[in-house]
Formats: C-alpha cells, sequence, structure tokens
C-alpha cells in the first residue's frame, strides 16, 4: 500500500492542485504525507537581484544592493515558510499526519532526494505541460522526477483541473484508465490500478492500442505487378484479414479475462481494443471517457532517445486531460506490507 507520500509545492495553483491529489490519495490510503517546497531564484514572487559587474577583471557590486537583495530574500524565504506551515495545519485538519520542509535548489533534484531518503511510496508533482525541445531547453520538474524517483509517480495537470479551495470537496476518483500490453510493468501497473480503484470504489477500463510496431501482429501485405500477386491477390488478402481477426481476437479475450478477474475482484471493469498511436489514443479515451486518472507503465527512456523512440508515459504525462499514475516497475503499489529500510531524518516544520 502507499504509506509515505511526498508532495512538490510552489506558490502556485500548480501546487495547490498537487496538495489537494495528494491529501485525497492519503485519506484514502491512511498514508502520511511530507510537503516540500524548494527554492528557486526564478520562482513567481522571488526577489530578483539588479547588481552589476565594473571592471575587466574584478567585479564590483554595489553594498546596498547587496544587503536589500539579501532583505528581500529573507522576507520571501519568510513568507514561504509561513505558507508551507499554513499549507501543513490545515492538511492536519483533515486528519492526514503530514510534515514540511523548506529547501533551496532544483526542484525536481531536492524532491528524489526526499523520497529516497525518507522511502516514500509515491511523488506527487504538478506538470506545466512542457514536451519536446522546450522542455530539454527549459527543464521540467515533472518529467526530471518521473526518470529519477525511487517510486511511482502521480503527475498533476493544473491547467486541466479546476482549482478547489477545500480538498474536502475535491472529486474523488472515480474512473481509472490502464494501458496495457502483456509486459511485466503493464502488469504491476493494473495492480496498482486496482489497489487505487479498491481504495476509491472507482471503475476501471483497460485499454489496449494496437501501434505499428506491435510484437506478433500479421505482417502487413505488399503488392507488386508480379502476376503471382495479381493472380491471388483475393486469397491472400483473405488470408491475411483471418490472421488479423485472430490477433485482434486474441487481445479481445485476454482483456476480457482480465476483466472477469477484476470483477472477481469487486471492481468494475470493461475494456478496449483500438488501433493507432499509443500515447495518442490513451489521452483520446481518457477525454471522452471523462477519466479521472490514468496509470501507465515507464520504460525508462530519456532525453533525446525518448524524443527519437517515443515512450507512452512521457506523451500521456505531458498531453493528458487528467491525473496520470507512472508506476515504476520496481515499485508497484500493491497489499503487501510496507518495506521498511533505515532512512535519514529530514528537517521538517
Amino acid at each position: 500500500m502507499i504509506r509515505k507520500i511526498v508532495v512538490g509545492l510552489d506558490n502556485s495553483d500548480l501546487g495547490l492542485n498537487a496538495l489537494q491529489q495528494a491529501t485525497t490519495f492519503a485519506q484514502s490510503c491512511d498514508a502520511e504525507l511530507k510537503l516540500v517546497h524548494v527554492l528557486m531564484d526564478n520562482e513567481p514572487g522571488a526577489p530578483r537581484f539588479n547588481g552589476y559587474f565594473g571592471g575587466p577583471i574584478y567585479p564590483s557590486i554595489n553594498t546596498t544592493m547587496v544587503e536589500s537583495y539579501q532583505t528581500d530574500w529573507n522576507r520571501f524565504v519568510e513568507r514561504s515558510q509561513a505558507m508551507l506551515d499554513q499549507q501543513v495545519s490545515d492538511t492536519r485538519k483533515a486528519d492526514v499526519n503530514t510534515s514540511g520542509v523548506l529547501l533551496y535548489g532544483s526542484p525536481g533534484v531536492k524532491l528524489c532526494e526526499i523520497a529516497e531518503t525518507w522511502d516514500a511510496d509515491l511523488v506527487v508533482v504538478g506538470s506545466r505541460g512542457l514536451a519536446g525541445i522546450s522542455e530539454l531547453l527549459i527543464g521540467s520538474v515533472s518529467n526530471h522526477v518521473m526518470h529519477h524517483a525511487p517510486c511511482s509517480v502521480l503527475v498533476i495537470h493544473g491547467a486541466k483541473q479546476p482549482t478547489v479551495k477545500n480538498s474536502q470537496t475535491e472529486k474523488k476518483i472515480k474512473r481509472i484508465l490502464v494501458a496495457l500490453d502483456r509486459s511485466e510493468i503493464s502488469m504491476k501497473s493494473m495492480q496498482s490500478a486496482v489497489a487505487i480503484a479498491k481504495l476509491h470504489q472507482a471503475d476501471i477500463r483497460l485499454v489496449h492500442v494496437i501501434d505499428d510496431d506491435e510484437p506478433g501482429m500479421p505482417q502487413k501485405l505488399i503488392f507488386s505487378d508480379s502476376q503471382y500477386i495479381l493472380q491471388h491477390s483475393e486469397l491472400l488478402f483473405a488470408e491475411y484479414q483471418q490472421e488479423w481477426n485472430r490477433f485482434v481476437n486474441s487481445w479481445w479475450l485476454w482483456l476480457q479475462q482480465c476483466v472477469d478477474e477484476l470483477e472477481g475482484e469487486g471492481v468494475d471493469a470493461i475494456c478496449d481494443v483500438m488501433q493507432g498511436r499509443t500515447g495518442q489514443r490513451i489521452c483520446e479515451v481518457a477525454q471522452d471517457w471523462s477519466a479521472d486518472l490514468i496509470v501507465v507503465g515507464f520504460r525508462g527512456f530519456s532525453g533525446l532517445q525518448e524524443l527519437l523512440t517515443g515512450s507512452v508515459s512521457y506523451y500521456v504525462s505531458h498531453r493528458a486531460p487528467c491525473s496520470v499514475f507512472v508506476n515504476r516497475p520496481e515499485l508497484a503499489v500493491s497489499d503487501e506490507p510496507h518495506r521498511t529500510k533505515t532512512s535519514r531524518q529530514v528537517v521538517a516544520s
């Protein structure tokens, strides 16, 4: 089960949405929250240093400017700490065991460090929607966390979800979309989805998308002007259609078996098989079905390899119309007792 949740916060509505989602998870599975706000120089509301450098060799900075900047920065830290303390207090009022820590540095790196040190089961982080080259140039906290966190990651799309001031009245998770194939990480993702569905009494929709590079897919017919092809085109097409029908039907039978197993566990489920680009189709189904959560597995691509070869988790986490639970292969959500190991203490409020 999920017992420890790290939440990445800032002074934006996106951070508030992340806190709301994390609070909902924590309430449903009796988990502990650690709210982490990592301060940055370019964070909204942070003071800007307007000093200058003079001379070809040695910099000269006006002492008054330095003192003024330091005063403004100290006030910014105090405001941020006060806000974090208030968020911790409000979350505790929702009957959630909560602590908080204020840090300085790279948010993605610090969140992963806290998750590792604290032995977290889940990191909740907001996504600004950056993708492709812009993400590589500017950087993305959610993408860094998704690739480097030691546990599963819940990505929140703040712009696509209404902000609710009271987390107690926030929309609950009622529909969970799960992208499936027959891989080990895919099956662990389904286990995570089932655990979440049981906590929230949610419905599950299992989806397999037949992509162009699908393993085992019948080889496409290539027509030419050869006499054999021309004379036997109808027969070849009929054989191909039979192979294709058998291939698609095998996926239907497998998914229906998964549905039967879920319903045997008391979880309402349906399934679909469709064709297209996997990430795109998953987002389309989530939009049409009004999904509250998408659960996908993480294959481990990063950087240019991810952009060139494609990654379903990358595409969905950036373009989904709802929150995305990115399941890492080594740490799936399960009903097993929480793992124990020695962890270092983090300074908390």
